[in-house]
């Protein structure tokens, strides 16, 4: 079965799912992302297509996980019981059957593949590992186990997103030639958490540049070369107290240390070639002064579009030659395929949205609530996730490729990135598996 009739055949079932046929599921991981899923486990909770179960927290610091399930409590009036490891919450909680995965970049695969020797399917956040190589070695104990792994990457599953792609795949611009990805702030501030800044632990420029990746992909399919440089500009940065994204973090930042040296590169400069023929700019740079930025641009051979970035809910601007812009309701004229799938239509507000008010914290959670309901839907059905395992390392590859290609001074290849230890194109990623004891 497909994902989409998986979907359709979930929402034909309505709410009859009871406590006992949802999915049991554990939050491993309860720091800020963590508590930011779980407000997403919420907003399934309330739906009425709610399929997924929240019953264990897991988190090395015991406190949290403690802390994360009287929160759940207070929110939701679940009882979820805390424990320090995997396998301690398997052994007492047989009938869990599956993870949402939310610690550190770090140790997204050391988390993972503790969960899949526990047979548990995964949600994994965004990106899937640190490396190329560590994806490989997820991928390939989910299939020996024949587990669902899924990436939850929740940018594409903004319905402004999926207008934006219908845009491009109905044709409304034309063949695309160009698109522009650019995002450029941050000076020298630490970026939500110091372990932001570090190659070992994931630096900005893969926690966060990785989204983009997938956007690039998702807008265009895939990439065939990237040129590209990549750069540490910030030496020192310093902690502001932000509470980020939310305002998730503000319970830690006290607990940072006033600077930090970052070992991680904070920018990402490159040109891509798609295999249709696209070229694309990127620039990811999170070491930006003065004004900032923050754009996505599609050109084609008839028009452009101007993405009015994520989960802001502002309509989208389609330019078409002679033609005043179009960004009223009257763009789904150019999108006829554009269909939001049921839960999303129901969060959102129907089907074929083209604008939505909601403040941020109430969107962040619509999106997770999508991502964990497929996961529940995908282990009842044998489905693929939209962002599976593989799509997920594809991700982590094009993220890399800017920083293999700067090394080797010269184009690189999808191909030769996806190869990862095996192949010409693994200097940078190398010296981090050495580093955490993969090579």
């Amino acid at each position: 079965m497909s994902a989409g009739s998986a979907r359709l055949d979930a929402h034909r079932r309505g709410s009859t799912m009871t406590q006992d046929t949802k999915i049991k599921y554990a939050a491993v991981g309860c720091g800020g992302m963590g508590r930011r899923h779980l407000r997403g486990f919420g907003a399934l909770h309330h739906s009425s297509m709610a399929n997924m179960q929240l019953v264990a927290a897991v988190d090395t610091n015991l406190e949290a996980a403690q802390f994360y399930a009287s929160e759940a409590h207070d929110l939701y009036g679940i009882e979820v019981r805390a424990f320090a490891s995997v396998a301690e919450m398997k052994a007492a909680m047989p009938d869990v059957q599956a993870v949402d995965v939310t610690t550190d970049t770090g140790s997204h695969h050391r988390a993972v593949l503790a969960c899949l020797e526990q047979d548990l399917h995964v949600l994994c956040e965004k990106p899937l590992a640190i490396t190329t190589g560590a994806c490989d070695i997820l991928l390939a104990e989910a299939s020996r186990r024949h587990r669902v792994l899924s990436v939850a990457e929740n940018f594409r599953r903004d319905p402004i997103n999926r207008l934006i792609r219908a845009l491009i795949d109905d044709g409304a611009i034309g063949e695309p030639r160009l698109m522009i990805e650019t995002t450029i702030g941050g000076a020298d501030r630490i970026v939500i958490t110091p372990w932001r800044h570090m190659k070992h632990t994931g630096a900005i420029t893969l926690d966060e540049g990785v989204h983009h990746a997938d956007m690039l992909r998702y807008y265009l399919g895939e990439v065939a070369t990237v040129y590209g440089e990549t750069r540490l500009h910030e030496k020192v940065r310093h902690n502001t107290r932000s509470s980020g994204p939310g305002g998730f973090y503000a319970r830690y930042v006290n607990s940072f240390p006033d600077t930090i040296e970052p070992t991680g590169e904070d920018a990402i400069y490159a040109h891509l070639r798609f295999e249709r023929g696209t070229v694309a700019h990127w620039v990811n740079d999170h070491a930006g002064h003065g004004r900032g930025q923050s754009g996505r641009f599609v050109y084609g051979s008839k028009g452009s579009i101007d993405s009015p970035g994520d989960r802001n809910g502002k309509p989208v601007t389609l330019h078409l030659t002679g033609h005043d812009p179009i960004s009223g309701a009257e763009i789904l004229e150019h999108a006829p395929s554009y269909r939001l799938e049921p839960l999303a239509a129901e969060l959102f507000g129907g089907e074929r949205v083209w604008t939505y008010e909601f403040e941020f914290n109430a969107t962040d959670a619509k999106i997770m609530a999508l991502e964990l309901f497929e996961l529940g839907e995908c282990i009842r059905t044998g489905a693929t996730p939209e962002v599976s395992g593989e799509e997920g390392r594809r991700d982590v590859a094009l993220t890399y490729a800017a920083f293999e290609s700067g090394r080797l001074g010269r184009a690189v290849t999808l191909d030769e990135l996806l190869q990862a230890s095996h192949g010409p194109a693994y200097e940078y990623q190398a010296e981090i598996d050495r580093q955490i004891g993969l090579l």
